[in-house]
């Protein structure tokens, strides 16, 4: 899923290709102007990580281009609230949150 976060609406603008960044001026989240060359980089990036068969979205935790393993839980809907109160507590992602907590407890 894409992190939508970062991206803001630009009336007029329908499609990323209408967009002149000569001509508009975009920043980034952290408030830095967004150029024609930061744009390439990142397509080209996304597009390595897509032939590698990794998706975007964060690095493998396994290492080089494999894809990490991934579990699933099932937890009652009070665990699931609690979880997710913790993790934004955290400012994390619930699976980041998990993941810390876990190897947190395996560490002990």
């Amino acid at each position: 899923m894409t992190d939508t976060s970062k991206y803001r609406y630009i009336p007029g603008v329908s499609e990323v290709s209408d967009i002149d960044l000569d001509q508009t001026v975009i920043h980034d989240q952290n408030g830095n102007r967004v150029t024609e060359t930061d744009v390439e980089a990142e397509y080209k990036a996304l597009k390595a990580a897509r032939e590698k068969n990794l998706l975007p979205g964060g690095k493998s935790l396994s290492g080089g281009t494999t894809h990490s393993p991934r579990l699933h839980l099932v937890v009652s809907a009070d665990t699931e609230r609690r979880i997710r109160e913790e993790a934004k507590r955290a400012g994390m992602s619930v699976s980041r949150w998990l993941r810390r907590t876990v190897e947190e407890k395996l560490a002990a």
